[in-house]
C-alpha cells in the first residue's frame, strides 16, 4: 500500500500568496499534485502549518485526503515530511512539494518500484543533484532517520536520508519514458513558472475548470 505527503508549506514571497492554493488554470496548485498523488497512492496526507491553512486546504481538495498541522512548524520539508508520515499506515510515501503541478503519475509509479526492498529511491540529475521531495522512503525507516538527524539539530532532507542504509539513486534519465520532457520536476516559483505550466496545460488540451 503505497502513500504521498504532499508538503503544503512556502510562503510565496516571490509569487504573491500561500503556494498551494495560487491558481493555475483556474486550479489551486495543490490540487494537481494531489491529484496525480492518489493515482499511485491509497493513502495521501498534506501537511501545512498553521490550522487555518489547513482549513483552507480541506475545502478544495478531495475528503479522502487527510490534513495535518505540523508537528513542529516552520522547521524545514524533512520535519514537515516526517509530521505526514506519522498519519500513514503505508509501508512506503512519496515525498511531494505542493508547487509541482505537472507531477507525472507513471514516473511516480516507477520510482515506487524501484524503492521496493530498500530504504529509498530518489531521483538524481547527471550533475549530482538529487530530487529528495520527488523521492520515494520506507516509512519506517524514514521516521527514524528523521527522529536522529533533528535530535542532533539537523533539519534538511540529506539529514535523513544520510542516516538511510540502503538508498537507490534513479537518474532522471529512466524517468523520460513516462515524462520526456521531466515537467515533473517543474515547481512554480514566480509568475513566469505559472506562464510556462499554462503553455504545458494548453498544449495538453486542458481547459480551464
Amino acid at each position: 500500500m503505497p502513500g504521498a505527503v504532499v508538503l503544503g508549506g512556502g510562503r510565496g514571497d516571490r509569487i504573491g500568496g500561500f503556494k498551494p492554493l495560487i491558481e493555475l488554470a483556474g486550479r489551486s496548485l495543490i490540487s494537481y499534485v494531489v491529484e496525480a498523488a492518489m493515482k499511485v497512492s491509497d493513502e495521501v496526507v498534506v501537511v501545512v502549518g498553521r490550522d487555518e491553512k489547513a482549513v483552507a486546504i480541506r475545502d478544495i481538495i478531495s475528503s479522502s485526503v487527510k490534513v495535518v498541522v505540523d508537528v513542529i512548524p516552520g522547521r524545514g520539508p524533512m520535519v514537515g515530511f516526517c509530521s505526514g508520515l506519522r498519519h500513514l499506515r503505508s509501508e512506503y510515501a512519496a515525498a511531494l512539494p505542493c508547487d509541482s503541478p505537472l507531477l507525472n503519475a507513471e514516473a511516480l509509479r516507477y520510482l515506487f518500484g524501484r524503492g521496493e526492498g530498500a530504504d529509498a529511491a530518489i531521483p538524481i540529475w547527471p550533475n549530482g543533484y538529487i530530487e529528495p521531495l520527488h523521492g520515494v522512503y520506507r516509512v519506517s525507516a524514514a521516521l527514524e532517520g528523521c527522529e536522529a538527524a533533528v535530535g542532533g539539530g539537523e533539519l534538511r532532507m540529506s539529514s535523513m536520508i544520510g542516516r538511510l542504509e540502503e538508498v537507490i539513486y534513479v537518474p532522471v534519465e529512466d524517468l523520460k519514458r513516462y515524462d520526456p520532457e521531466l515537467l515533473t520536476f517543474l515547481n512554480i516559483n514566480d509568475r513566469e513558472d505559472l506562464v510556462a505550466a499554462e503553455a504545458v496545460l494548453r498544449s495538453r488540451g486542458q481547459p480551464e475548470s
